[in-house]
């Protein structure tokens, strides 16, 4: 049905949404279309439904709004509840943290609208903190999703290749080919305090993989809040840890997208390329560093196992996704 739905995936939200439905209350139209707010209560404990109910019957706006239960914990049972239930196409997944300005519903409505072969539509962020900004946050906010997705608007699929899940606008009926062609995610979100990620770039890849485009629009802008308890280099660390692991299971969505294929020999190439020389580098870093230099350091340590030990779980991965995109071919 032609109209927008936005989802609001919400997991012991009910201190973040009051902010949050403000701002999406506060959405302004030049033209008239249909909209609706979903709220999918993720097995909170807290008054996370009551919330969300009680808040948005005092601001007094003209789009619905309606809570559904998930019992399975993990962003990826809530997303996928909040695409059974939308009513609309187009979807606009909104966290419990962002603060969309007040043209952000009509802005995604009218590019969705305007280009059927966008797959996935994304914006931009600026972070606002519940205690005084941190001096090493800039230099670590895209580990935050807070930055820009391009250079200007338009067409990013050939360029990043991917939208923060944060503010992104996606299709229902997108969702239903890929299930239809046996699409299963690799990759199941943030469930609970574990910092797993890189489901909203894998949906990305595999809408690329069946033909449509990813987008950026820089009018398409909202505020990130930051609480307290993230705003740690130990909390970077976790999120750093946890994009390795991710990225290196969306390595052969890479690899179908540029068609090639990397053998068991090639992962051994990969590892032992240079292996001496940055042993060293690597090793001091890791104990005489900056936190910059230990991440790094870490990081190479991390890829060196999965290259040398995990090269089986890569085929796997990219065994799965043939199976399902070599069925899109047929």
């Amino acid at each position: 049905m032609n109209g927008i739905s936005l989802i609001l995936c919400c997991h012991n939200s009910a201190k973040r949404l009051p902010e949050t439905l403000k701002h999406i209350a506060a959405q302004r139209f030049t033209k008239s279309f249909v909209w609706e707010v979903i709220v999918i209560n993720n097995n909170s404990t807290d008054s996370t439904k009551q919330t969300a109910q009680d808040i948005w019957r005092t601001l007094e706006s003209p789009a619905p709004l309606n809570v559904f239960d998930e019992t399975k914990s993990g962003l990826s049972f809530a997303r996928e509840k909040g695409i059974q239930v939308a009513k609309y196409d187009i979807l606009l997944w909104c966290d419990d943290d962002n603060w969309l300005c007040n043209t952000y519903v009509e802005t995604a409505y009218e590019v969705m609208n305007a280009n059927p072969s966008i797959g996935a539509l994304g914006g931009w962020c600026e972070a606002v903190f519940e205690i005084e900004k941190p001096e090493w946050f800039d230099s670590q906010a895209k580990f935050f999703a807070v930055s820009k997705q391009g250079k200007q608007s338009g067409d990013i699929t050939n360029k990043k290749g991917c939208v923060y899940g944060a503010g992104m606008v996606s299709r229902k009926s997108h969702a239903k080919q890929l299930q239809d062609l046996g699409f299963k995610q690799l990759l199941q979100g943030r469930t609970g305090k574990k910092l797993s990620s890189g489901e909203d770039t894998e949906y990305c890849y595999a809408l690329r993989l069946v033909g449509y485009k990813v987008w950026y629009d820089e009018r398409l802008y909202f505020k990130h809040f930051m609480t307290s308890e993230r705003l740690s280099l130990n909390y970077v660390s976790r999120i750093r840890e946890a994009m390795i692991r991710s990225n290196f299971t969306l390595w052969p969505y890479l690899d179908v997208l540029k068609g090639r294929y990397r053998s068991r020999f090639d992962f051994i190439k990969e590892a032992i390329q240079d292996m001496p020389r940055l042993l060293l580098r690597k090793t001091g870093a890791l104990l005489f560093g900056t936190f910059e230099q230990k991440e790094q350091a870490t990081r190479y340590f991390r890829l060196l196992k999965l290259r040398l030990f995990h090269y089986s779980e890569y085929r796997q991965n990219l065994e799965s996704i043939r199976r399902w995109f070599a069925y899109y071919k047929e």
